[in-house]
């Protein structure tokens, strides 16, 4: 009775002191920050092809900024979300990921766009920055 509650025990530890190091390794690599602004749909074009190729070595192609301004045409219902996607780049000679995900507001027949930017800190930064060029002055 005793051997068994110690391998039980024994095991549990095992198994939670391997989860708790694969979670800490987890969220190490994989924690995301996000750069987020509410824009005309209009200027996501611009900002996606600005970002692609005057920001990141080696950004979004236009295959895919056509294929996130497809999506978001198709998307018509008020607060309605979508995941563009996570796109490979390069920035400063490093490869990073970033998540798109879009945002829809409409409102009387006007569409604007949030879209939020997931990468790492080094990188939302820098996105931030360019977002705050496009926001128009209150």
């Amino acid at each position: 009775m005793i051997k068994r509650f110690m391998i039980s025990l024994s095991l549990l530890l095992i198994i939670g002191g391997s989860v708790e190091v694969f979670a800490k390794d987890y969220n190490k690599h994989y924690a995301q920050f996000a750069a987020g602004l509410n824009m005309d749909v209009d200027q996501l074009e611009p900002f996606l092809t600005h970002v692609s190729t005057a920001i990141l070595d080696a950004g979004l192609s236009d295959r895919e900024i056509k294929q996130i301004l497809t999506n978001v045409q198709k998307m018509n219902k008020n607060n309605e979300t979508k995941r563009m996607g996570t796109f490979e780049v390069v920035y400063l000679g490093e490869r990073a990921k970033i998540k798109i995900e879009v945002e829809v507001h409409v409102e009387d027949g006007n569409k604007e766009v949030v879209i939020y930017m997931f990468s790492t800190q080094e990188l939302v930064d820098v996105l931030d920055k360019e977002l705050l060029k496009i926001e128009e002055p209150i």
